[in-house]
């Protein structure tokens, strides 16, 4: 009996693959995002306490804002183009480069004595065009150099650098412009671009690749993605967040009746609960999946927008919340995005999120603020609670079955069976 029978081993089990460590390139990217997005914040903190000074106008920093937003809207998608045809390393080393010149051009003008309104204008017209050039590209260049399997975590630690770079600009561009004025803070925002340049000279360009490698590179992605409405959940949670800056100061100021201090608090319990929600990301798609934490991320800020405005202390309780799901959303829907674009067409696609989001942020901003004079500040958040929960479910939903990061995603180093 013994010789009949047959002793099956179980199969070993086996992990999976470890994720690589963060490259040269990576560790660039991040210092580089943070101290550009950092100067980026001051210079139009300073630049609309110019125009306002000169001007003596609110609808002088209306100005400035629009001449800030034209060029993205309009250009992104044609720049995305570019950055698929040209080396997109070169292309931000050139942003950067003209950025910094740009920059340093205001604060000589001061201080030879020129007149600064009209040249304020023109500095935050040519650094929003520099701008649309540079961001398809820093995207593109993103899903070039950092390793597929980093995509969630680089997501993250990239919109925390941008966040955070916003959040101090914000709170110490205030103290600052009291105590030393704009002219320094402009002449920082140049400092900033040239360190951000000198991080792309050091990537260092990219290692010739064998041409299997290369093709493999154009033809990465996941296999018939859904782009446009991936880009257009992306653009959701956009909108939902450049409206919420416009909504809340009108909320606060008007409706509150509260000054900038009250505002300045709202503001970095938005940008406290982004980090947070940065920083929890991978460890949530872990457990749920990044597209269900995104979609669901995104509607539940969305929903939010119903609580917000019933009174001053449920607003400072629910920002923080609000801000976590909104920053979780952008996280998991910038992450599936890289991870399914081809590299070949990750310049456009970014090019084309980008316009889209502004574009439907303009005109979220304009029905908003008409149905806010109209009747009151809350049915312009509930307008846009209803569209952006609306658009992004059902968005989610014609994407159902088709995404499989709608699972959840297994553990880096945890042990699966392969048999029994």
């Amino acid at each position: 009996m013994l010789s009949r029978m047959t002793i099956t081993a179980p199969t070993a089990k086996r992990p999976l693959p470890a994720v690589p460590p963060a490259d040269r390139a990576e560790r660039l990217l991040l210092p580089a995002t943070f101290i550009t997005s950092l100067g980026n914040g001051f210079q139009l903190v300073a630049a609309a306490v110019l125009v306002f000074t000169t001007g003596n106008s609110a609808l002088a920093v209306g100005w400035l804002y629009i001449l800030v937003s034209v060029p993205p809207a309009l250009l992104s998608l044609w720049f995305g183009t570019v950055a698929d045809r040209f080396d997109r390393r070169t292309l931000c080393l050139t942003a950067d480069l003209a950025s910094a010149a740009a920059a340093a051009f205001l604060p000589v003008w001061i201080l030879t004595g020129g007149d600064p309104g009209p040249v304020a204008y023109g500095t935050a017209f040519a650094l929003s065009l520099l701008s649309a050039m540079f961001m398809p590209a820093s995207n593109a260049l993103i899903k070039e150099r950092v390793h597929p399997s980093r995509t969630a975590r680089f997501s993250a630690h990239y919109e925390m650098a941008m966040q955070l770079g916003l959040l101090l600009s914000a709170a110490a561009g205030g103290i600052l412009i009291h105590y030393v004025g704009t002219t320094p803070l402009f002449l920082f925002n140049g400092v900033t671009f040239l360190a951000s340049a000198v991080a792309l000279w050091a990537m260092r360009k990219a290692p010739a690749r064998p041409e299997t490698a290369a093709h493999a590179a154009e033809t990465d992605g996941a296999a018939g993605a859904p782009l446009a409405r991936l880009g257009l959940l992306y653009a959701c949670g956009q909108t939902m967040i450049m409206v919420s800056n416009t909504t809340l100061i009108v909320l606060v100021y008007d409706a509150f009746d509260r000054g900038a201090g009250v505002y300045g608090i709202v503001d970095a319990l938005a940008g406290l609960g982004f980090c947070v929600a940065a920083a929890l990301y991978p460890r949530v798609s872990a457990r749920f999946g990044e597209f269900r934490t995104a979609v669901a991320g995104g509607i539940g800020c969305a929903l939010m927008s119903f609580v917000l405005p019933l009174h001053l202390a449920v607003l400072l309780i629910a920002v923080p919340p609000a801000a976590f799901m909104v920053g979780l959303s952008r996280v998991g829907m910038r992450s599936i995005l890289l991870r399914s674009v081809p590299e070949r067409r990750a310049g456009r696609l970014f090019g084309a999120v980008n316009a889209a989001g502004l574009g439907l942020s303009a005109a979220m901003t304009i029905l908003v603020a008409a149905v806010a004079d109209a009747t009151h500040i809350r049915y312009g958040f509930y307008v846009l609670g209803a569209f952006c929960a609306l658009a992004t479910a059902a968005t989610a939903l014609s994407l159902r079955g088709r995404m499989t990061a709608a699972a959840p995603v297994p553990e880096i180093g945890r042990v699966t069976r392969t048999g029994a």
